[in-house]
């Protein structure tokens, strides 16, 4: 059994590990043209076994789950029990567009978490996640004039960079045996950079460059309420969460260089909407249910000083099975997840909404160290993700990701009887 000390040792490692991973994070892991719009792709915050099953989490709650989704889940972290969680993903994703295909790829961190109990029926999660990425680099090419003096094209060079990163620090607490509430309390920080150049092929047509800047800043609060029913033998989990309104700190820069060079400051030019998420779990015998959905009013958004923003509902709903938790057997021992989940851009392509995502996922969680007091798992998922515009003139995307994590679950506090 670990030392007081060791413990904190353990702790204060995985801390350092988490900022030394988060620039990767930021600067890896996607390629999309659509990421030159609001702030990016939003990041989905499901960890291991909760990503499987299509990206739940609002109604979800296991003793030995992380769930980043609903800070009311953390209270669920068993008295003996020290649980971390660190998840990467791999992807290939092919671009179509009047008949031209393209394929990228990509690997990023996905999350980094550990959650212990402080107090009585009070859990605390840290953790640091993605909140959105911006990664894309891409050209066009168009004749704008034709005449007896030659032909005159076009060409346009498109490219963005950053993301926000979300440092949390999260309490679950739970006052009755039926009730639980939780906040997480995030620091987001991050940059985005985009640039647009057009370039001519006649000397007499300058050419024109515009990049946009943004540093940005701002605490973030998400608060969550779970309510769990017994039904027999079975369990009826609900859930819900809000995150309020949330202007944040930033200064924008836009720099454009034509026949002069102007530059226009912004400053307090990004605001996140409010969101609001209901979802539910129902657990029998050795197989659970779950079902979200999520609403979040990104018209009210502001993206560089505008508004432009479309409001967005998503949802998700997904299983797992476990055929035997106490069995010898390995393959029964291991839990099986699938799930499938469907969400609506939250920016316009001009004045177009901009395109949906459907997307299906499996998955399994097995586990790595049978030894007493180690309860490890390996997660392993397969996801793939349609991006699918609304109206023609778009990219398509069909985006196939692996995404593996380990969870460590170390029963640390467990004291042991000497006669």
């Amino acid at each position: 059994m670990k030392t007081r000390s060791e413990k904190r040792s353990l702790i204060l490692s995985f801390l350092a590990f988490c900022c030394l991973c988060s620039p990767v994070a930021a600067q890896t892991g996607v390629n999309s043209p659509y990421t030159r719009y609001g702030v990016g792709l939003l990041s989905d915050h499901s960890s291991g076994i909760t990503r499987a099953m299509g990206g739940i989490g609002t109604g979800f709650r296991e003793r030995n789950t992380l769930n980043l989704k609903n800070p009311a889940s953390y209270s669920a972290v068993d008295t003996l029990t020290f649980l971390a969680d660190i998840g990467f993903g791999l992807q290939n994703t092919n671009f179509q567009e009047n008949g031209v295909k393209l394929n990228a790829r990509n690997a990023s961190v996905e999350h980094m978490a550990m959650q212990f109990r402080i107090l009585p029926r009070v859990g605390m999660t840290l953790a640091f996640v993605p909140f959105s990425n911006v990664g894309y680099s891409y050209s066009s090419s168009s004749i704008i004039s034709r005449d007896e003096d030659g032909i005159i094209t076009s060409s346009g060079a498109y490219s963005g960079t950053g993301g926000l990163r979300q440092f949390m620090a999260g309490l679950g607490w739970r006052p009755t045996g039926w009730l639980s509430a939780g906040v997480n309390a995030s620091y987001l920080t991050g940059d985005l950079s985009h640039s647009v150049s057009n370039t001519y092929s006649s000397s007499s047509v300058q050419s024109r460059t515009k990049t946009y800047a943004a540093d940005m800043a701002a605490l973030k609060l998400d608060f969550g309420l779970q309510s769990t029913l017994k039904l027999g033998e079975d369990r009826l989990v609900l859930g819900m969460t809000y995150s309020p309104l949330q202007k944040l700190e930033s200064n924008v820069m836009i720099t454009d260089k034509h026949s002069s060079s102007d530059t226009t400051y912004i400053d307090d030019a990004f605001r996140l909407p409010d969101c609001i998420s209901a979802g539910f779990s129902y657990k029998r015998k050795n197989c659970t249910f779950a079902a979200d959905v999520s609403y979040e009013a990104w018209s009210k958004a502001i993206f560089f000083g505008q508004e432009g923003g479309c409001d967005r509902l998503s949802a998700a709903a997904g299983f797992t099975i476990q055929p035997d938790e106490m069995s010898k057997n390995l393959l029964k021992r291991t839990s099986y997840q699938a799930g499938v989940n469907f969400a609506q851009s939250y920016f316009k392509v001009g004045e177009k909404q901009g395109p949906w995502q459907f997307g299906v996922s499996a998955g399994f969680s097995m586990p790595i160290t049978p030894v007493y007091n180690s309860m490890s798992y390996l997660n392993i998922s397969a996801e793939y993700v349609r991006t699918q515009p609304m109206s023609s003139g778009m990219i398509s995307e069909n985006c196939f990701r692996i995404n593996v994590g380990v969870t460590f679950l170390e029963r640390w506090f467990m004291k042991i009887m000497v006669e």
